[in-house]
């Protein structure tokens, strides 16, 4: 059932909303016969006074500054972008002040500069995707010193400035691809992980999956010297991309699986033809829409959908409750790995958030 609002009880009431906030969290300046009927609707519809609501209503300002990619730099910051828009929309009556900092997904320099300027504006709270670890580690140092909290999405980073971390454990994701490609390979395939982004030790939300891989294999008495992880830096030249993955098959003569780290599989699969396409077992992650097309092609076998929506919309509301209520946070906070084929990804392509 729809949860009644404010905004219902004034389209009944044909009065503000401003009118019914002032009757419902009793602050007057309202006629006694506008007021009993408010009331009464409210009571016909059995409405629920939103605490948090009232809460922002009635105390100061406060800011959140959102530090993040800009979603032109890729496709997969629309996901978290669109979580984001919907919280910040659920709460935009109550006087919260939302900035956003965006850099470019590739430009470490500028994540630098963009977060600096963010703790350095004082915020009540930041909301960070850390996608440069090193980086990220310093400016969060400095966001200590300034006592500045942080919630981190998408890349799990340790430190003690962080109030809470919302996203995928990569490491868990990385052991439940092993257990996805165990069940089709034989005893010589090779399997390559394809990391096309910067590289994976600046980044532990790609290097995790690797160990999580390797973890499996030796968990399970396989051979891990047949995990190969590659960084692919120029993966936005076509012509370099198509070069770099001849040159992966003359070197890999028994490759078997294809595991990109990141959502960006579309940016090879579309180079190669079907044929090619169908030899090997091929995992990504994430329900864009490039991978989806492709995963109904059947030229990807399993997406693992890391929940970006949810990673947005979730570190929104976990900053509000935070600076609203001061309440203590879970410091970890791990989505679902759902695993995505051909036949389920319909339920995924719709996200619900709620």
């Amino acid at each position: 059932m729809k949860r009644v609002t404010i905004k219902d009880i004034a389209k009944l009431a044909n009065v503000s909303r401003g009118t019914v906030d002032r009757v419902i969290n009793n602050r007057g300046k309202v006629s006694k016969d506008v007021e009993k009927r408010i009331l009464q609707i409210a009571k016909d519809l059995n409405y629920k006074k939103n605490i948090l609501a009232s809460r922002l209503a009635s105390t100061k300002t406060h800011r959140i500054v959102i530090v993040c990619p800009d979603e032109s730099s890729d496709i997969f910051w629309e996901l978290p972008k669109k979580g984001m828009d919907k919280a910040i929309d659920s709460i935009k009556d109550y006087g919260i002040i939302f900035d956003s900092w965006k850099f470019n997904l590739f430009d470490k320099e500028e994540f630098k500069t963009q977060f600096k300027k963010a703790i350095d504006s004082l915020p009540d709270i930041i909301i960070l995707a850390p996608l440069f670890w090193k980086e990220s580690l310093k400016l969060l140092e400095y966001a200590k010193k300034k006592q500045v909290p942080i919630i981190t999405f998408n890349s799990e980073v340790e430190h003690d400035s962080i109030l809470s971390y919302i996203g995928q454990n990569s490491y868990k994701s990385g052991y439940l691809v092993g257990k996805l490609i165990n069940m089709g390979l034989n005893h010589r395939d090779e399997i390559v992980m394809l990391n096309l982004a910067h590289k994976a030790t600046n980044a532990p939300h790609y290097s995790g999956k690797y160990y999580g891989l390797i973890d499996y294999f030796k968990d399970n008495a396989l051979d891990e010297k047949r995990i190969h992880l590659y960084d692919v830096k120029n993966f936005r030249n076509e012509f370099k991309l198509k070069l770099f993955y001849q040159n992966l098959k003359k070197k890999h003569p028994y490759l078997k699986v294809l595991f990109f780290t990141n959502s960006r599989a579309y940016k090879l699969l579309n180079l190669l033809d079907e044929d090619e396409i169908n030899k090997y077992i091929i995992i990504g992650f994430d329900t864009i829409e490039p991978n989806v097309k492709l995963l109904k092609e059947n030229k990807i076998d399993f997406l693992i959908n890391q929940n970006p929506i949810q990673q947005g919309f979730k570190s929104v509301i976990l900053g509000i409750d935070y600076i609203i209520h001061k309440k203590s946070t879970q410091s970890k906070q791990y989505l679902p790995l759902d695993i995505v084929v051909k036949e389920n990804v319909e339920f995924y392509i719709d996200e619900t958030i709620l």
